[in-house]
């Protein structure tokens, strides 16, 4: 069925706070997931799997080269906006990521928190990605992976187009059994219907004042 970008938006925005993810990052990676499933809608198959894995703490590797970051596995969902604000603040200009466990959300991040940036994604050598100015050029097929390998992210001066700017769809198509499990995660916000949770806070109140 097709959606809307609002209200897919909102809802992999709700499905994140249910999954318990932080409301900062529930923001960067709702918006991050609505950009690039424009590209790609069967990425959102994948998003309550990759919202709902288990934590994941980055390690940074030592003996570091100068502005290159060294990391064994990251997920997208948990490390993505951590990694965006480290090329962001010019702490560094590499990031060098050993498994990932999906390059599309990681892009999707990219598109939507660093526009400024002309941002390169590499997998196991092969340029997979180039994000600038809200535009994507991409090799779908490399980057429409499930989990990758030697990816590289990074910051380049280069402005050739060695791969072919795609064009976003004007709304997503999301099958019902992908709805409905995104769904089910964000109906984890919602707080009973009764009396003793209107009492508590919960929608407008007992009584009409109008």
């Amino acid at each position: 069925m097709y959606r809307s970008f609002t209200e897919t938006k909102f809802l992999c925005y709700k499905a994140c706070l249910g999954s318990g993810i932080d409301v900062g990052r529930a923001q960067d990676i709702s918006a991050g997931a609505t950009s690039i499933g424009a590209y790609e809608n069967s990425f959102f198959g994948l998003f309550p799997a990759l919202i709902t894995a288990p934590e994941n703490n980055l390690h940074l590797k030592k003996n570091l080269s100068s502005r290159i970051a060294q990391f064994e596995n990251v997920s997208a969902a948990q490390n993505g906006s951590f990694l965006v604000d480290c090329l962001q603040s010019t702490l560094f200009s590499q990031i060098h990521i050993s498994v990932l466990d999906n390059a599309m959300l990681l892009a999707g991040i990219c598109v939507h928190l660093a526009p400024e940036l002309n941002v390169t994604l590499t997998i196991n050598k092969n340029l997979a990605g180039r994000f600038f100015q809200n535009k994507v050029f991409a090799d779908m097929r490399c980057l429409n992976s499930e989990k990758v390998e030697f990816v590289t992210l990074g910051i380049s001066d280069n402005s050739e187009d060695e791969l072919h700017e795609l064009k976003p769809a004007y709304s997503l198509f999301i099958d019902d059994d992908t709805w409905k499990e995104i769904e089910h995660l964000a109906a984890r916000t919602y707080v009973a219907e009764n009396a003793e949770s209107r009492i508590a806070g919960a929608g407008a109140g007992l009584t009409d004042n109008d």
